[in-house]
């Protein structure tokens, strides 16, 4: 069974100051200078509001339900569950793992000759190619048009870090920024996809709780989890990892917000995972994006007549909890067409009732993933309790 992190967020919360409160740190200050006061004097002595002992106590108390509150951050900052920031990046290091810095993004760039030559034309590493807007994609690897051919398709890569290098549609990068001799067009075959900012502390919080798995050379799933989020876990919102035959993995992601990746994106990802240090030696590694099972969606909702005063609040929530659903259906692999979740998802905003008529209960393979393909909602009016 995978790990995952909704197991690390569950486990119970812990302190080692329980239940101090500023207020009955100041309580007990008071209660002890009271009583010391008398065991000193002999008198007792009430110490009122206004009275300067107290509001001196007060003051010191405030301080040192800080220090308290500074003592108890430390020591949960000892805690995968709590740790962010620097504190997180230092338990990542314990465990040979290291926030991933903005990754630009990727795509395949066909380059393409006027007519046919008799001998072969060179595409250097490093060439650039543009959309016209100073975002600049370079070649990875020194590529040939044999002689004969019209074009080769070569992997290129974005010149700057993070998500500016992102959805490129087919086509779209089509000037050359660099001159190759015979070589007329350029263009992108591939939408360009890949391009993340610097890993966020949820996502660097996954891998540390997965490293451990990654220690095995057997391949468990957890290994294989732990390094495709090694490659890029800021861009990739889901992994399934399933083996139905011996010694044979199949993979397959799908970006943050369900976007398929690009065979650009899969094959760096596949080249990524075949290395030595990563992949068990009898291991044939399938790396893929998850096939895509449409769904259509259709259902009509109904208000509680009590509720009248809030109809519009409580449509703006359905409307809210039917893009959540559908965006959870799309971003999670391998997860059943189920409507009830969607039920779910519109009674917490405070639907009342719910009918749908689309779609039905469907299975989906951990190859697959579920997409709505068409979505009609209704409201279907106020009912009575």
């Amino acid at each position: 069974m995978a790990i995952t992190i909704d197991n690390l967020m569950a486990l119970p919360d812990i302190s080692v100051i329980g239940d101090i409160s500023v207020e009955g740190l100041r309580k007990e200050m008071i209660s002890d200078f009271e009583a010391l006061y008398k065991e000193e004097t002999g008198e007792s002595i009430t110490l009122y509001p206004a009275d300067r002992d107290r509001v001196k106590l007060n003051a010191v108390a405030n301080k040192l339900f800080q220090a308290y509150q500074c003592i108890d951050k430390g020591f949960r900052m000892n805690f995968l569950k709590y740790a962010y920031g620097d504190y997180l990046n230092h338990l990542g290091a314990m465990k040979k793992t290291f926030r991933q810095e903005s990754r630009p993004a990727v795509t395949k760039l066909r380059f393409s000759l006027q007519e046919a030559r008799t001998q072969t034309t060179a595409i250097p590493q490093g060439k650039r190619a543009t959309a016209g807007d100073n975002i600049f994609f370079s070649t990875d690897d020194y590529a040939e048009i044999p002689a004969g051919d019209l074009s080769v398709d070569v992997s290129a890569t974005c010149t700057e870090a993070g998500t500016i290098g992102n959805h490129y549609v087919s086509g779209q990068i089509n000037a050359m920024a660099d001159k190759i001799p015979y070589v007329i067009a350029v263009e992108n075959i591939t939408e360009s996809d890949g391009g993340s900012e610097e890993e966020t502390d949820a996502d660097f919080r996954e891998r540390i709780l997965l490293a451990p798995s990654s220690y095995s050379t057997a391949g468990p799933e957890d290994a294989y989890i732990y390094w495709v989020k090694q490659y890029n876990s800021s861009a990739i919102e889901d992994v399934k990892v399933t083996s139905t035959e011996d010694a044979e993995v199949d993979i397959r992601l799908v970006l943050r917000d369900g976007a398929l990746p690009s065979d650009a994106f899969l094959e760096k990802l596949g080249s990524y995972l075949t290395m030595s240090a990563v992949r068990p030696l009898t291991d044939k590694i399938i790396v893929a994006a998850p096939d895509v099972v449409e769904y259509e969606l259709d259902f009509t909702y109904f208000i509680s007549r009590s509720s009248k005063e809030n109809v519009e609040i409580i449509q703006k929530a359905a409307e809210e909890a039917k893009d959540a659903y559908v965006a959870w259906q799309r971003t999670h692999i391998g997860a059943d067409i189920n409507t009830d979740v969607l039920v779910e998802f519109l009674r917490a905003s405070g639907v009342k009732r719910v009918v749908i008529r689309k779609p039905g209960y469907k299975a989906i393979r951990n190859t697959e993933i579920a997409s709505a393909s068409s979505v009609s909602m209704a409201y279907g009016g106020l009912e009575d309790d």
